[in-house]
């Protein structure tokens, strides 16, 4: 069986919260191939998603943003922790001033 090279894609907008996002920067993805599967993963925010096509997998990786946004960003800042606050700075700088999620 050939197995194809990874990929890297930039990703410029994506869907969270039923709602299309343009990103303020490009959010970087690797993307795998293994046999009939493809596995999409950022390092910046430990995303992985394992998915049968691209498009299912960039809903994935939209699905596990909206869930550290909500974490991390929707969160009181005087709860989180140093590194909890550093993950709150590297979501929110993905977003554009003054859109909300």
């Amino acid at each position: 069986m050939l197995k194809m090279a990874d990929q890297t894609i930039s990703l410029d907008r994506i869907r969270i919260n039923g709602r299309i996002c343009r990103l303020a920067r490009k959010l970087i993805v690797t993307v795998e191939h293994e046999d009939d599967r493809l596995t999409l993963f950022n390092e910046e925010f430990g995303l992985v998603v394992s998915a049968e096509t691209l498009e299912e997998g960039i809903a994935g990786l939209s699905g596990e943003l909206a869930a550290l946004w909500e974490v991390y960003v929707d969160e009181d800042p005087a709860n989180l922790t140093a590194d909890a606050l550093r993950l709150r700075s590297n979501l929110t700088s993905l977003v554009p001033a003054g859109v909300s999620l």
